[in-house]
């Protein structure tokens, strides 16, 4: 045999797609399988809902308050904290708070002071 002439031991192993396989450990996986272990992120809800002016108004102060401490939010930041907060309450508690918030009438919007 000629020093030119490779024997078929010797010829690389070359996958005819290298991105359908990744190495894990001793065993190569799937890329599929690999990335179907991968937990996929939260899909967002988009739900649009009014707010009575009042209720807009506290949470611009709210906002307001945060910066004056160096703390800058969005109101969807603050909306998402008041459900953190809901969650972690005992039932008595949700039950007063809930009673607290003011429900407009279904299809008109609330009437305007002054």
């Amino acid at each position: 045999m000629s020093a030119a002439r490779k024997s078929p031991a010797t010829k690389k192993l070359v996958h005819s797609s290298p991105e359908s396989t990744i190495a894990s450990g001793a065993k190569r996986v799937r890329l599929s399988k690999a990335l179907a272990k991968i937990p996929k992120k939260p899909k967002e809800g988009s739900n649009r809902y009014k707010l009575p002016d009042n209720e807009y108004v506290q949470l611009t102060e709210l906002k307001q308050r945060l910066m004056t401490h160096g703390i800058g939010v969005k109101r969807s930041e603050l909306l998402r904290a008041g459900l953190v907060l809901l969650l972690a309450m005992g039932d008595v508690q949700l039950k007063k708070a809930v009673a607290k918030v003011v429900t407009p009438r279904a299809g008109r919007s609330p009437k305007k002071p002054g």
